[in-house]
């Protein structure tokens, strides 16, 4: 019995000396400071660096995406020709970088990228980056300037409502003739010019060089798909042809539309640019070069991101009925029924308090299909998050797709789409505060994209308009009607933060049921557009 009791106590007595070791090197270690190292850099079958550059001239942001899926890894490093790229899918990483945006930089990464990209030579970009004054917006280079004068004409206020009125209106016309008669149409070949007009018309005016020149609507697109090879071939003129020209011709006609005055009856936007570009001391063909880079982002995200929103929507019976009776619901008391006339008005002012189920879908719809990167450069060598060396002059991409698919972050069904994820939910459970850099879409911090407002109110805008009005239903190569089928996606760009359908996607639109003879129109807070 002794010996039994003995044997207790020793054993009581190196439990308690294991747990006092184990917490005193819990302590020990957590003074200790945390050990930063270089990130685990992907090895490449093919060496010096031409590897990984040849998946992403082939794929685009889906070779890293799929790098980051195979790997696990918040942050890793590609070795590029000479360059150190990182790239975050973490969201914690995420807003560490965004936390500091003179370490990371994102201006000196767009210095670095315009030249190639809009052909402009090292005079004119020596201008673009000389320090000036402009009263009320203080001292700053030309890039700086720009981005103030976007998030100001582009914020909400009267600039932003008056070019959402002269888009909209625009956009009506079209609609207009599509309910004379109905057609079978290339879905995302027909949104593409009703976006592209409406848009550059709300920037550029009465004198819009994509109302007087139609074949432009086909350049911004040939020079979204050689990006990459403007950025990174030899010869962009010879291993980009299609991009290189189509930004000639784009310049070309800029250049005249400002020549001519045209832009004195456009928007403050396109007036606040030309102004500051004067003032820097930039000539009108230089002038004309930056404004390619102004127009692209409105262009080529908006007009996918409607295609994929609309065909989400009308592939789910179900919650196309569902937005039809929020719309109908929630928009009567805009609509006047009488023997002479029948009239019916889309509150555009209040679209987010008003159709909450729409903007849940639209918000859906870029969580599941951004394939898109926040860029920015090292300035100084550095430690990010107390973790990780970057060496400066390597570039950090963030990418926005993998976070978005993080079951951590969006919940089992993050691969799924869910029309009400968005939806502000009444029961406490269901209340998680979203991780601050959960949403990639618009970027973040100082990149924040400063088009985001007037970009959703178009977007959600028209597609109310859109499934209000038409019926829509796919159709085969001899116009017989064929069941819903989600498109596949094109791969391989690296602009369009939305990416494009593969393929022709022929669909048959005609006016709804019991809505023919109906005048619609745009509500605004002060006027109607018809």
């Amino acid at each position: 019995m002794e010996n039994q009791v003995t044997q207790l106590l020793s054993l009581i007595s190196a439990l308690v000396s294991l747990t006092a070791i184990t917490f005193l090197a819990y302590r020990y270690s957590a003074r200790r400071p945390t050990v930063s190292r270089a990130p685990q850099v992907i090895p490449q079958i093919i060496p010096l660096g031409i590897g990984h550059l040849v998946g992403i001239l082939k794929d685009g942001f889906h070779y890293l995406e799929h790098l980051a899926e195979r790997n696990k890894l918040p942050l890793f490093t590609l070795r590029i020709l000479t360059k150190d790229v990182h790239i975050i899918s973490s969201p914690d990483l995420t807003i560490a970088v965004q936390k500091n945006p003179k370490l990371y930089n994102f201006s000196a990464l767009v210095n670095t990228m315009l030249p190639r990209l809009f052909d402009i030579d090292s005079k004119t970009m020596k201008l673009a980056s000389t320090s000036f004054e402009l009263p009320g917006s203080g001292n700053g280079d030309l890039l700086l300037e720009t981005n103030r004068i976007m998030h100001r004409c582009l914020g909400p206020g009267p600039s932003l409502e008056e070019m959402e009125r002269v888009a909209l209106t625009r956009m009506l016309q079209y609609f207009g003739e599509l309910s004379k008669h109905g057609a079978v149409i290339d879905l995302f070949a027909w949104l593409r010019t009703v976006v592209t007009v409406a848009s550059t018309e709300a920037i550029y005016g009465s004198q819009n060089p994509f109302s007087r020149r139609p074949e432009l609507e086909q350049a911004v697109w040939d020079w979204e798909h050689d990006l990459t090879r403007l950025l990174l071939a030899p010869v962009p003129s010879i291993f980009a042809r299609k991009g290189f020209y189509a930004c000639s011709r784009f310049v070309d006609a800029m250049i005249e539309y400002l020549e001519w005055r045209g832009h004195e009856e456009g928007s403050d936007l396109v007036k606040a640019r030309y102004q500051a570009g004067i003032v820097c001391g930039l000539s009108i063909p230089e002038i004309a070069r930056f404004e390619i880079g102004s127009i692209m982002g409105v262009l080529v995200n908006s007009t996918p991101t409607l295609f994929w929103l609309l065909i989400h929507i009308y592939s789910n019976p179900t919650l196309l009925a569902d937005l039809r009776s929020e719309m109908w619901a929630r928009t009567l008391w805009k609509c006047n029924q009488t023997p002479e006339s029948k009239t019916c008005s889309i509150d555009v002012p209040n679209l987010h308090q008003r159709y909450p189920l729409l903007v849940s879908t639209y918000q859906e719809t870029l969580r599941l299909h951004t394939h898109n990167s926040s860029s920015r450069m090292v300035m100084q060598d550095s430690v990010l998050a107390k973790r990780y060396r970057l060496k400066a002059g390597s570039i950090i991409l963030i990418l926005g797709a993998t976070i978005h698919a993080l079951p951590s972050l969006w919940g089992e069904d993050a691969d799924q789409f869910n029309p009400r994820r968005f939806l502000k939910s009444t029961r406490e459970e269901d209340k998680r505060k979203q991780h601050p850099g959960a949403f990639r879409s618009f970027g973040g911090g100082v990149s924040l994209c400063p088009g985001r407002h007037f970009a959703t109110t178009e977007i959600c805008a028209a597609a109310a308009m859109f499934v209000s009005r038409f019926d829509m239903s796919p159709v085969d190569a001899d116009g017989k009607e064929v069941d819903w089928q989600i498109p596949s996606m094109e791969v391989g760009r690296i602009t369009s933060a939305i990416p494009l359908p593969k393929g022709d996607i022929r669909v048959k639109v005609g006016v709804r049921e019991h809505m023919e003879g109906w005048e619609w129109s745009f509500g605004f807070r002060d006027r109607v557009a018809k």
